[in-house]
C-alpha cells in the first residue's frame, strides 16, 4: 500500500490470516495476506541490505527517482530501470525505440550468419591445403597416385599438378 492505514498498526509488514466468522478457527494455515505500508518503510537507499529492501525502496520511491540506485549492480535493477523508461516514452519514440531494436537484431543476426559462413569457408580452404600437402608429401616419397587419390580424395589431375 502506498499510504498508511489507521486500521492496522503503524507498522511497515503486517501478517493478516483469514478465520471462520461462526467457529473463530483459523480458516486456512495456506492462506493469508501480507499488507506492506510503504510509508512506514523508513530506509534510505544506502541503508538497504538485501534485495527485498532495495524492492521495497525502488517501488517507495518510484516516482522521484531520476535514476535508479543500484543499477550498476544488480541486472534486475538494470532492467526495471530499462523497463521504466521504456514506459515513459511517447507512443512515436516508443515506435522509433522498437524501430532501432528490429534494425540492431536484424544486424546482429546478419553478422552472426557471416561469421559462421566465414568460418566454413575458412575451414573448407584449410581441409583442402592440408590434403593437399599431405597428398604432396605422398608423392614426394613414391606412393602409387591411384593410393593418394583414394586416401586424400583429390583428383588425379591435382595430384599429378603438384
Amino acid at each position: 500500500m502506498n499510504f498508511s492505514d489507521s486500521r492496522f498498526v503503524q507498522k511497515f509488514r503486517t501478517d493478516v490470516a483469514l478465520m471462520d466468522k461462526q467457529t473463530g478457527s483459523l480458516f486456512s494455515d495456506k492462506l493469508r495476506m501480507v499488507f506492506l505500508q510503504l510509508p512506514e518503510f523508513k530506509k534510505e537507499a544506502d541503508e538497504c541490505e538485501n534485495y527485498f529492501e532495495r524492492w521495497i525502496y525502488v517501488l517507495k520511491n518510484m516516482e522521484i527517482l531520476n535514476r535508479m540506485p543500484w543499477a550498476a549492480q544488480y541486472a534486475a535493477f538494470q532492467r526495471l530501470s530499462q523497463i521504466c523508461e521504456t514506459a515513459a516514452l511517447t507512443p512515436q519514440e516508443r515506435s522509433r525505440y522498437e524501430e532501432s531494436i528490429k534494425v540492431y537484431c536484424d544486424n546482429l543476426a546478419i553478422a552472426e550468419r557471416a561469421a559462421e559462413e566465414g568460418m566454413e569457408k575458412g575451414m573448407e580452404k584449410g581441409m583442402e591445403k592440408g590434403l593437399i600437402k599431405v597428398a604432396k608429401s605422398l608423392k614426394d616419397d613414391g606412393f602409387p597416385l591411384e593410393l593418394i587419390v583414394k586416401h586424400t580424395g583429390l583428383s588425379a589431375e591435382q595430384i599429378e599438378a603438384l
